[in-house]
């Protein structure tokens, strides 16, 4: 609702600055609202800013700590895990979880969105591939 709220005050303002019908017959009523049109236009401008410097500033931080996450080896259990499938699957049930998961987290998927998403998917990617890898190791194949 606020988020409905941060678009309907600006545009009722706007129509009160363009409308013949004013509150005083000079033009300070307009010059006020102009002012507080402004204020909120600006003010949404910078609360958008400050997200977006949060979200890279976390993105960075996402991102050393995906990369210590990664460090760490894998375990098995953790590879079986990550694909969602049991230990005692055959190996056509793994790949096609692979397959699937892959699909649904490749870096060339979320090329259009946000430079955190996408580091997130090469993290995502990454683990995938390692994952298989063990269980590949694992199984012989």
């Amino acid at each position: 609702m606020a988020n409905f709220l941060d678009y309907l005050w600006p545009v009722l303002i706007a129509i009160y600055i363009i409308s013949p019908i004013d509150a005083h017959p000079l033009f300070w009523d307009d010059l006020i609202a102009a002012g507080l049109l402004l204020y909120l236009l600006f003010r949404k401008t910078g609360h958008r800013r400050q997200q977006h410097t949060g979200h890279s500033s976390g993105a960075r931080r996402n991102k050393s700590s995906s990369t210590r996450e990664s460090g760490q080896a894998l375990t098995l259990d953790d590879a079986y895990a990550l694909l969602g499938v049991s230990q005692d699957a055959p190996w056509e049930e793994i790949h096609r979880a692979y397959r699937d998961k892959m699909a649904r987290s490749h870096p060339d998927k979320v090329s259009h969105l946000s430079e955190e998403l996408q580091e997130k998917a090469e993290d995502i990617t990454r683990r995938l591939n390692e994952a298989i890898d063990i269980i590949k190791r694992s199984k012989g194949k």
